[in-house]
């Protein structure tokens, strides 16, 4: 079984449609397990829910195009850890109220997600 978003299942949309419900779904899951007190790690790792999502055009149900924004508030409100790994830039309330790091890659500041062995190895 899918989510299904109007009449289509989730892989009858485009990749920005598929990676925000399957955030959704993610997220909901994990909040419903907290909440319950049932089984369940307390944090979710979600990469890049966003990035590509465009708004549908002609589509059969109505999306807004403040997706983007409604998950970013979302997740501050998320009840366990949330690593969100996103290529574009959060809006300004959520780096206001969030703990954000930006990956500049090699040749200064923050290189990645883990630091770099001391060795240079991997």
């Amino acid at each position: 079984m899918d989510v299904r978003a109007g009449s289509r299942p989730r892989a009858g949309r485009g990749q920005g449609v598929r990676s925000a419900l399957r955030s959704a779904f993610t997220t909901a899951l994990a909040r419903y397990c907290l909440r319950e007190g049932l089984p369940h790690p307390g944090f979710v790792v979600l990469d890049s829910p966003v990035v590509t999502y465009r708004k549908p055009v002609g589509e059969d149900v109505d999306i807004t195009s403040n997706v983007v924004d409604h998950f970013n508030q979302d997740m501050l409100t998320f009840p366990g850890q949330a690593i969100v790994i996103e290529n574009g830039d959060p809006p300004s309330s959520v780096l206001s109220s969030a703990t954000t790091y930006r990956f500049t890659g090699p040749g200064g500041g923050r290189p990645g997600f883990f630091p770099p062995s001391p060795t240079g190895e991997a």
